[in-house]
Formats: structure tokens, sequence, C-alpha cells
């Protein structure tokens, strides 16, 4: 079985360096208004806005630093 490893959206470290906390965010965390609607139009049958609803809650937010990164 091939599990995605989940990255945390914010890290909080101690001041030597070991992790105190990690949190986790998805798509429907970050746009909550957009969630909610979306959850109460599923729970009145709407199949598109259920799929769009599940979509959002599988998505994983990650902090992107572009100075990690290369072009």
């Amino acid at each position: 079985m091939n599990k995605k490893k989940k990255i945390p959206f914010i890290t909080i470290h101690d001041k030597d360096g070991r992790i105190i906390e990690e949190f986790f965010m998805t798509a429907a965390d970050d746009d909550w208004i957009r969630a909610a609607r979306l959850h109460e139009k599923a729970l009145k049958g709407d199949k598109k806005a259920a799929a769009e609803l599940k979509r959002m809650e599988n998505t994983d937010m990650v902090e992107f630093d572009p100075e990690d990164h290369e072009d």
C-alpha cells in the first residue's frame, strides 16, 4: 500500500529545533465559507456540491517557500 505522507501546513519548533506541534489544513479549512455552502447543498441532495466538498476536504494545503525551490 502506497500511502501519501501528509505534509504539515505549519510546524512549530522549540528553541532547540524540536517539533512542538504540526498543523494540517485542507482546502475546505482554508475556504470554510465555501465549504459550508457546499455542505448545505450536499445535504439537500446536490451531488455536484457533495463531490466538490469531498475534493476540498481531500486537498491538503502546504506551506510554500519560494526560496526552498528552484525554477
